[in-house]
């Protein structure tokens, strides 16, 4: 039998959108009969607009995982391709299909037990403290320990944070930096509702952002110390902060005790360790908008930042 022929002038149809809580959204259609392919537009609550072309014979659906959804109205519409390669000969966009999330509020404020208080940021399904954590105590008001020289810094296997250059200005600026030991002390360093983000929220992240490629440009903050519109050193190559998160660059304490690349690169610890002195981390740089992912030894002063809990 012979296949049939796409007609251009056809618009898909039928449009159903099914979202899912934990699961996703599926987005359903029918067909334009022998196409090779669809243009896919979402726009997003954010004002945002997500464009995807896929190649697939008389493709009918597309699933996005809850991961990439955040609270609020999505609209769609798809747009059929009758040829694979450019230029492509496509059909006119089919009538406009919704669907809404209630993924749980972000509120516009959390509090640590100290009284500091943080903007948030809804990024996708998940909300994020847009600022670096600076609390000194537990949930439960025990202190954490701090003022470690660099000979104690260097052997300590216990909790521990430090302020960047011992310049107590850099508190506010730039958030503590913490050992692996206090960030993930059973305690809880984050406020009440918020934790630090395992390894894979982290990818849940950078993935919704395009990749641990580009990832990076859209979560730094804009500007630079040159030109007195930033804290990054120059060149901040890539920096949009299309994300909101206001990634600030607040270098870490290494194993010596000795403090290093402030401005000049961004790291936070995530919660899951691996060999037995090692912990996994993020980390944004200067020159590029990359996001890193690596591990280092937990003994380490690095930034941290919470996530709402679901």
């Amino acid at each position: 039998m012979q296949a049939q022929v796409c007609d251009p002038s056809t618009a898909p149809s039928g449009l159903t959108s099914t979202y899912t809580p934990g699961v996703g959204a599926l987005l359903e259609w029918n067909a334009v009969p022998g196409s090779l392919g669809v243009q896919l537009r979402i726009e997003f609550p954010t004002g945002s607009t997500f464009n995807r072309r896929l190649l697939a014979t008389e493709l009918d659906q597309f699933a996005i995982p809850d991961a990439l959804l955040g609270s609020g109205t999505y609209t769609w519409r798809v747009q059929a391709a009758c040829t694979d390669a450019p230029p492509f000969s496509v059909t006119p966009a089919s009538a406009p299909n919704s669907f809404t999330v209630d993924s749980g509020s972000c509120p516009a404020i959390a509090t640590d037990i100290d009284g500091n208080s943080y903007t948030t940021v809804q990024i996708g399904g998940q909300c994020w403290l847009q600022e670096n954590l600076k609390v000194t105590r537990y949930r439960n008001g025990d202190a954490i320990p701090t003022g470690l020289n660099n000979a104690a810094w260097q052997v300590s296997t216990t909790e521990a944070y430090a302020v960047y250059n011992n310049a107590p200005a850099n508190k506010d600026k730039l958030g503590l930096l913490y050992n692996w030991y206090a960030a993930t002390d059973a305690r809880g360093l984050c406020p009440v509702g918020w934790h630090l983000p395992i390894d894979s929220e982290w990818t849940d992240l950078t993935d919704f952002l395009g990749g641990e490629s580009v990832a990076g440009g859209a979560m730094k903050a804009t500007g630079t110390r040159a030109d007195g519109t930033g804290v990054w050193f120059a060149p901040n190559l890539d920096a949009t902060n299309s994300s909101n998160f206001t990634a600030l660059p607040g270098g870490f304490r290494d194993l010596n005790g000795i403090y290093g690349i402030g401005g000049f690169y961004a790291y936070w610890w995530s919660a899951n360790e691996t060999l037995t002195n090692f912990a996994f981390y993020r980390q944004l740089g200067y020159v590029d908008g990359n996001a890193l992912r690596s591990f280092d030894l937990k003994r380490y002063g690095f930034s941290v930042r919470c996530l709402k809990d679901e």
